[in-house]
């Protein structure tokens, strides 16, 4: 089987100030892109943004949970520049980065990004790689301090 890319469709409030977020302040590239929705890679996944209501959103989201996306990145370094870029484009953190089970074999680096809809997009770091799909035998899931 050849590469798999995951998809994800999610809501843009305005179009242009999705692409200035996720082109210019993240550094996705842009794809396709029409009246009503837009084509950006991210990390070499197809995310699309389609342009809704407010109404159509409801109320924002008010922390990590129920939901939100992002990357796990192999390289701390590209975790580290990758916050730096946020930074320096003024995008708006939800959670500021930390590292999550210091010492353990969960260890990872983490933060959270909060787009112009109001979608919240995590970036994450792990220090041993088989704790992004294995490490059945932990229960830790999820931040107890951002309400899950």
């Amino acid at each position: 089987m050849g590469l798999q890319q995951f998809h994800l469709s999610i809501p843009a409030l305005d179009l242009d100030a999705t692409y200035r977020w996720y082109v210019e302040g993240l550094g996705c590239h842009p794809g396709r892109r029409s009246a009503d929705a837009l084509i950006l890679d991210l990390g070499g996944h197809q995310l699309v943004a389609q342009r809704s209501s407010a109404a159509a959103l409801g109320a924002e989201q008010a922390g990590i949970y129920p939901r939100h996306f992002g990357l796990v990145l192999a390289e701390l370094e590209a975790w580290h520049q990758l916050q730096q870029r946020a930074r320096a484009a003024d995008l708006r953190f939800g959670v500021q980065p930390r590292c999550r089970f210091a010492g353990e074999i969960l260890e990872h680096h983490t933060f959270f990004l909060i787009d112009p809809a109001g979608n919240w997009l995590e970036f994450k770091h792990y220090s041993h790689p088989e704790a992004v799909l294995g490490c059945r035998d932990q229960s830790a899931v999820g931040d107890p301090r951002h309400g899950a």
